[in-house]
């Protein structure tokens, strides 16, 4: 192999592992693509430093790379042993004990290349200058027991991938697989580099570069995530009962927010996610069915009680891979059932000590007086019904408001005691400044709040305006307020310090902040109106608000009794 070549080699290797390093590292809340962008810096490093070893001719350059290039290596058989771990168990994290156990090797191997020139037990005798070809050190004792933990490392990581193969769910073995597999160019350049067939370098690295970047391939397409045979959809986390699925070794796939909070409630001290956690420590072993479903009601931890229904799980092939588990908390039901039991017991031994006492005279007395009774509490259900009906036939459903009906009711009523007495009377029409683009902008939900709100406010200045102070919505986004006792100007005043208020403070719906205003027009009653004058009189004032650029209160001047409307 050429010298130009394997420069180029190890040049691509070195940036595809930086690539996957980075795109890696940009997924590390997946715990195993986390540890692929730790390898692959690894591996980078180690190609990196070879290339510039084959490069160089200074001994002091070279004997700094090669401490580099071995930390490279011993980070990256770590790596693959944590990496191992991580692609079987989706959850796992490397502990700090462990992380702390496998920093202990790299530091002695470090210590022993750094140290060679006094004792020669790493490498035994090397020839650092000349052409590349002719640096082939002779390793000593030091280095083959680094070799021998090394491949322990591999073995190891080799062995648990093999076993979750062969052990772990039919469709979880594809992506076992494929990490298998992805060792074959890592193996084939690690043998050529021990055969001697290049000896200018340790083509190793670029074999793990391979690695590594299949690797990463086979983690971000065959997501964990399609390992779940249920799929996840919105409505899954708002039903309310917990809903979760489990494979064969009885870890979660999958669960419902109903299910997360019902297991917290069961234990204590669990993992921030639930997936790949076993179920058998807040539920212990459950009647788990090979095909079709069973009902089964159990106590679980903390006294909890709960009916489950458990179905089989199959794939394409009827393969049997999991249970779906849908499970309800029925404690307080059974503890309701066994208080309305235990009541009801006493309610039948008062009753056999009343009929042994009166008679069926008695008992029949008793009946007719229960039946008497039931007939009030219906009459005076009725009655509160037909309170209800009345009230809800003059509001509105919306805002709560009085509609235009009891509007006109109340209109009716304070005109005639205007006239009679002779005391002021007043009245606001308000409308909401470009209420249609509110709608159109942030939909009718929005455009509802903005109602409600704003009729909580009126109901606020009504109530603070004194008693009989009636606020009423007189249509879509129209209000009226009626002030007995109010001059116009004392009205228009109360009305611009609500438009104020209601101007500075925004509507809060789906975490956006809306601004809104609204125009009025304000009347007060001469003799000789009616109730639609005086409505007729605000509207005007209204429109005067409206073209003059809203965001106002205009009183009206004294209007002529049986004036057209001139307000849109």
């Amino acid at each position: 192999m050429g010298l130009p070549f394997l420069i180029l080699l190890f040049t691509l290797a070195t940036v595809t592992a930086t690539g996957v390093a980075v795109a890696a590292w940009r997924r590390r809340a997946t715990p195993a693509l986390g540890i692929v962008a730790l390898v692959a810096s690894a591996i980078a490093m180690w190609s990196a430093t070879e290339e510039l070893t084959v490069l160089s001719f200074d001994v002091g350059v070279i004997r700094l790379l090669t401490v580099v290039k071995y930390l490279g290596v011993c980070g990256c058989m770590a790596g693959f042993l944590c990496l191992s771990k991580a692609v079987v168990d989706r959850t796992w994290r490397v502990p700090r004990r462990t992380l702390l156990l496998l920093t202990i090797e790299p530091a002695l191997v470090t210590a022993a290349i750094v140290t060679n020139p006094w004792h020669y037990l790493f490498f035994t005798s090397a020839e650092l200058a000349g052409a590349p070809e002719v640096r082939i050190p002779d390793f000593g004792p030091l280095f083959w027991v680094h070799a021998g933990y090394s491949y322990l490392l591999l073995g190891v990581g080799v062995t648990r991938l093999v076993r979750a193969w062969g052990r772990g769910p039919r469709f979880q073995r594809p992506l076992y697989g494929f990490a298998l597999l992805s060792l074959t160019p890592s193996t084939v350049c690690n043998t050529i580099g021990l055969l001697g067939l290049v000896r200018a370098a340790d083509i190793t690295p670029i074999g793990f570069c391979a690695t590594t970047t299949i690797t990463y391939l086979v983690l971000v397409r065959r997501s964990l995530l399609e390992l779940v045979p249920v799929a996840r959809e919105q409505v899954f986390d708002v039903i309310g009962d917990a809903v979760m699925t489990v494979d064969l070794s009885h870890r979660i796939l999958d669960l419902n927010a109903a299910a997360d909070r019902m297991i917290r409630r069961m234990s204590s001290g669990l993992p921030s996610r639930l997936i790949g956690f076993s179920f058998t420590e807040p539920l212990g072993r459950l009647p788990l069915p090979d095909r079709g479903e069973t009902d089964v009601t159990i106590v679980a931890n903390g006294g909890i009680e709960l009916n489950l229904r458990i179905s089989a799980l199959h794939d394409d092939r009827a393969g049997h891979v999991g249970w779906a588990i849908v499970a309800r908390d029925v404690t307080a039901l059974h503890r309701q059932r066994r208080e309305l039991e235990a009541a009801n017991a006493r309610l039948e031994e008062q009753r056999s000590e009343l009929e042994r006492a009166n008679g069926c005279l008695e008992e029949q007395r008793n009946e007719l007086e229960s039946a008497n009774a039931r007939l009030h509490e219906q009459l005076r259900t009725i009655e509160v019904l037909r309170a209800d009906l009345a009230e809800q036939a003059v509001r509105d459903a919306l805002t709560g408001l009085h509609n235009r009906r009891h509007l006109m009711e109340v209109l009716q009523r304070e005109v005639a005691r205007a006239a009679a007495e002779g005391s002021p009377l007043s009245v606001a029409l308000l409308d909401v400044d470009h209420f249609k683009q509110v709608n159109d902008r942030h939909g009718h939900r929005a455009g509802d709040e903005v109602l409600v709100r704003f009729a909580r406010l009126l109901t606020a200045l009504a109530a603070a305006a004194g008693e009989g102070t009636a606020v009423a919505r007189h249509g879509g986004e129209e209000f009226v307020i009626v002030f007995p006792g109010a001059t116009g100007e004392q009205a228009r005043a109360r009305v611009d310090t609500l438009r104020e208020r209601v101007a500075g403070e925004p509507v809060t719906v789906g975490g956006q902040e809306l601004y809104v205003t609204f125009s009025a027009g304000v009347s007060a009653i001469v003799t000789g109106q009616n109730p639609d004058d005086l409505l007729h009189a605000a509207d005007e004032a209204l429109y005067a608000a409206k073209h003059g650029g809203r965001n106002r209160v205009e009183l009206a001047a004294a209007p002529q009794p049986g004036a057209p409307s001139a307000a849109a």
